[in-house]
């Protein structure tokens, strides 16, 4: 669907109801981005931490998920 830009100048949205539905808070996705990224390479660093302390006492880990 396309919208000319005269008719996107015009557009308001649209209110909440009346029975006290409050719109969602807006989410930062920069900062969700960072918290999932942060996380994975915890796991990541957990893994390869893992890996070497195996090797080093002699044990094979596999880390591949």
């Amino acid at each position: 669907m396309q919208v000319s830009a005269a008719n996107a100048a015009h557009y308001t949205p649209p209110r909440p109801t009346a029975t006290g539905n409050t719109p969602a808070p807006i989410v930062d996705l920069t900062q969700l981005a960072v918290a999932q990224t942060n996380v994975k390479m915890t796991a990541a660093a957990g893994a390869a931490l893992g890996q070497v302390s195996g090797e080093l006492a002699g044990v094979l880990v596999n880390i591949s998920a």
